[in-house]
């Protein structure tokens, strides 16, 4: 089906989840290097003129920042049309539905 002929709100709904996955992903790859600086950093000391204290401190920030970069990601996944997060269980459940059908909340065609 062409693009133009699709829903604007399945259409709209596809890209936030597009980019709560890229968000994700990038929070992903953030951790995965602040704990290599971070053990990076205890295995080798003064690297590239940087000391331990110094290869902590980009450690701890790539980990802040890839929390950062999921929670833009989890804030941003929300219906076009009730502006709820799509929630996998009930309100409660911290985890999102990840390419639901329907929203549980007003029932619009997200997919």
């Amino acid at each position: 089906m062409p693009e133009t002929e699709r829903d604007p709100v399945v259409v709209e709904f596809q890209q936030r989840r597009k980019t709560m996955l890229q968000n994700f992903l990038l929070a992903l790859i953030l951790f995965a290097l602040g704990l290599a600086a971070k053990q990076f950093s205890e295995a080798i000391d003064g690297f590239l003129g940087i000391g331990r204290a110094g290869w902590t401190a980009a450690a701890i920030a790539q980990l802040i920042a890839g929390v950062v970069f999921a929670l833009r990601g989890f804030w941003q996944y929300r219906c076009p049309v009730c502006n709820e997060i799509v929630r996998a269980h009930d309100r409660y459940y911290l985890g999102t539905a990840i390419n639901p059908t329907r929203c549980p909340r007003c029932g619009a065609r997200l997919r």
